[in-house]
C-alpha cells in the first residue's frame, strides 16, 4: 500500500470544485502501474471543510498474476 498526502488550499474565494486529485490518480494509475483504492481524510478547518487527505494506492493485480 502507498499514500500520497493531498493538500488543499484555504482560500475562502475559491469554491470547493477541486481537481488537483485527478492528476495524482491519473499519475499513479497510467505511469506507475497502480491501483486507487481510497482516499482518506486527515486535516479539517474549524469548518469542516477537508484541507488534507491521503490517496491509498496498491500494486496492481494485473501484475501480481
Amino acid at each position: 500500500m502507498e499514500y500520497v498526502r493531498l493538500k488543499y488550499a484555504n482560500n475562502k474565494l475559491i469554491d470547493t470544485n477541486i481537481k488537483e486529485h485527478r492528476e495524482v490518480i491519473d499519475e499513479y494509475v497510467t505511469k506507475k502501474g497502480m491501483e486507487y483504492v481510497g482516499f482518506i481524510p486527515v486535516l479539517f478547518d474549524a469548518n469542516g471543510k477537508m484541507m488534507e487527505v491521503d490517496l491509498m494506492f496498491k500494486k496492481s493485480s494485473k501484475d501480481n498474476k
